[in-house]
């Protein structure tokens, strides 16, 4: 049990417990003064600090004098003797109540479909639970042995009006700090929505490509939780079944152990906010080189300004980026996404998501695979072309050839009309500047398209998307600071904030 619920508990359960105990020595002042077995109750009224129960509920309350009697009788008429035995069995009597609060029905927290602990208060039918608490002993001899119900059933008769009492004592308590936990609760659940619905929005798995609102955590000793957030299983903190905090306020869940919700893949968020990129291309038109060069500028640009970039993708590991002159040509078929996080300290964390797939994917053929995830998210699509290769006339898709492929894979995917006009951000890119002679400018990229017979292309790509700008970078060698200037227009379209911290000159 977490520290909050024992808290709670301890609160709930002490008012009852001291309240029955000063009830308890009234009765035993009573019993040693009188020699006769009186249920006192603690009602504090000038002189006297106690009422007689006898004098209200006699009917009820005289039947718990009568059976002490029946068993005093039958042991000795002695009357030392029968006062003692008298004040053994009130005190066991109010003993086996106050022992029913500490059995594991009374204070189970466990949660079933979601492991962690719920707060004591906001378990299922936490109101009988807790009220039930003083008649314990019965759940739980019945839990561990159908055949032991039989013992506190035995010695109901003693505790009966103790734990009625305690009952009783728990009722305004327990509403009081039910009605307190729920006001914090639903405060802090709606902050903590508010907070993270203008920060990260959502999360994004690079195995499966689906995004989502929240994932699903792993905690250190293996169970599997839903994302923590203030609700009926902690305020500030979730505690797993097997005792483990949890933190659940927003900046303090960076570090947990992230799962995709769908295929249950171990990822990275980081409650960073998302910013997802599209790579299309033909074959060898430098996609990947371009991704490469372009996290290894973002980089060393982001060193200048105090600000830390950490790729957690093999695909633009240091190792991945330091042969980017030599990279493979991506593989057919669907692959991982490339994350990367950026960090500084007054910084909110900021995930950049790269969507790259092989050229042969935009190529004309029937029963075309769609990679639906890779473009209902995109927050701008990089569409790059080789200069050389157009100028040339060489083998491969034209611009046009790719673009009608993309494009029909984006409308059938998204389900939106061809002839709609899309707002997102279009960085069309002439890839391999550094072998072009002369070398393009951005400003003639639109130009020497239509100078190459992409006229149509031009004209189209236009027609259809509203935000289109051109770039001519160069992504070999050391200097490729070019390579992240589309990436960088990209990130300043959907966040002003993280694209003013680190300028890409």
């Amino acid at each position: 049990m977490n520290g909050m619920n024992k808290a709670v508990v301890g609160a709930v359960f002490g008012i009852a417990l001291i309240y029955s105990v000063l009830s308890l020595m009234l009765t035993v002042q009573e019993l040693l003064d009188t020699g006769i077995v009186t249920l006192m109750l603690f009602a504090p009224n000038g002189d006297a600090l106690g009422i007689d129960l006898a004098e209200y509920l006699s009917p009820i309350t005289g039947l718990y004098p009568d059976l002490i009697d029946t068993i005093t009788g039958l042991i000795s008429s002695d009357p030392e003797m029968v006062k003692n035995i008298s004040l053994a069995l009130v005190i066991v009597g109010f003993v086996l109540s106050a022992a029913g609060m500490a059995t594991k029905p009374s204070l189970e927290v466990a949660g079933t479909e979601n492991p962690a602990e719920y707060m004591w208060t906001h378990r299922p039918k936490a109101t009988a639970k807790a009220l039930g608490a003083p008649w314990g002993l019965l759940t739980a001899c019945y839990r561990k042995h159908k055949a032991l119900v039989i013992l506190p059933i035995i010695l109901l008769p003693l505790y009966i009006p103790w734990s009625i009492m305690m009952t009783l004592a728990m009722v305004i308590p327990f509403a009081i700090v039910k009605g307190v936990t729920s006001v914090r609760m639903r405060s802090a659940a709606k902050k903590e929505r508010k907070d993270y619905e203008s920060s990260t929005h959502y999360a994004v798995c690079p195995k499966c490509k689906r995004n989502f609102e929240r994932p699903k955590i792993r905690c250190k000793c293996g169970l599997e939780l839903d994302y923590p957030v203030p609700n009926v299983y902690g305020i500030k903190k979730h505690t797993c079944n097997n005792g483990h905090p949890i933190p659940c306020v927003s900046g303090k869940r960076s570090e947990l152990r992230t799962i995709c919700p769908y295929c249950g893949s171990d990822i990275e968020t980081r409650e960073a906010i998302p910013i997802s990129i599209a790579m299309v291309g033909a074959v060898g038109s430098g996609k990947t080189t371009l991704m490469l060069a372009s996290v290894k500028s973002i980089t060393q640009m982001g060193r200048t300004r105090d600000v830390s970039v950490e790729a957690v993708t093999p695909g633009i590991s240091k190792n991945a980026v330091a042969a980017k002159d030599v990279v493979a040509k991506s593989a057919p078929g669907e692959l991982d996404s490339e994350c990367m996080f950026i960090r500084s300290r007054t910084l909110q964390d900021r995930e950049i998501i790269f969507n790259d797939i092989s050229g042969q994917e935009y190529e004309a053929k029937e029963n075309k695979i769609l990679f639906e995830e890779f473009f209902t998210y995109s927050d701008g699509i990089i569409f790059t072309f080789d200069p050389i290769a157009l100028k040339r006339q060489g083998r491969g898709a034209t611009p046009t050839e790719v673009f009608e492929s993309f494009h029909y894979m984006y409308t059938q995917i998204n389900g939106i009309s061809p002839s709609k006009v899309n707002s997102v951000p279009m960085a069309v890119v002439a890839t391999k500047n550094d072998v072009m002679n002369p070398k393009l400018k951005d400003e003639d990229v639109r130009q020497f398209l239509i100078d190459n017979g992409q006229n149509g292309f031009v004209k189209v790509l236009e027609s259809l998307f509203s935000n289109v700008r051109y770039f001519a970078v160069n992504s070999t060698g050391d200097d490729c600071v070019s390579a992240a200037k589309p990436v960088w227009w990209i990130v300043g379209e959907s966040d002003q904030e993280l694209y003013k911290a680190v300028p890409i000159e």
